[in-house]
């Protein structure tokens, strides 16, 4: 496969979310958790990613998508259907150091991975006055392969 192939790969598997907002506003420290997982689209051309996490009380489902972007080098489309009805875009792109970073014109993230099994994710978010701010902190490990299932709120605890 391609080198692009294999950075992506790194996300494959079911990993177990924990964050912590960390905006300095109402919510500042509070702690959410969830699942999120990865995994190939028949072909291998696009990567899924499943979102079901339950944060300041509730339930946050989501399906992004990861396209390569033709002619641009570890440069991925995002695309993430949301259950409300909502669709975001975002630009993501993997550094020569293996950092990731996504955003749109509202929220930005750097995913950094540390062992093969654990990743963490630094959000920001664009305020009123036009500068970025930290908005949460989130920590992945990894529980095994890529699998897709329904939960129930109940089954979401912590």
């Amino acid at each position: 496969m391609s080198e692009l192939h294999d950075l992506l790969d790194r996300f494959t598997g079911t990993w177990r979310s924990e964050g912590r907002i960390v905006d300095g506003g109402e919510h500042d420290g509070e702690r959410w958790h969830g699942w999120d997982v990865y995994e190939w689209f028949p072909g291998e051309h696009h990567l899924v990613h499943r979102v079901d996490v339950e944060i300041l009380g509730a339930r946050r489902e989501a399906l992004e998508i990861f396209t390569p972007r033709p002619g641009a080098p570890r440069t991925f489309d995002q695309t993430s259907f949301d259950a409300d009805g909502s669709i975001e875009h975002a630009l993501g792109r993997f550094e020569e150091d293996g950092t990731y970073r996504s955003g749109n014109e509202s929220a930005r993230a750097t995913l950094t991975f540390g062992a093969p099994d654990a990743m963490t994710a630094r959000w920001e978010s664009l305020r009123e006055d036009g500068s970025w701010g930290e908005w949460m902190t989130v920590a992945f490990t990894r529980l095994g392969e890529p699998r897709i299932q329904v939960r129930s709120t109940r089954e979401h605890g912590g």
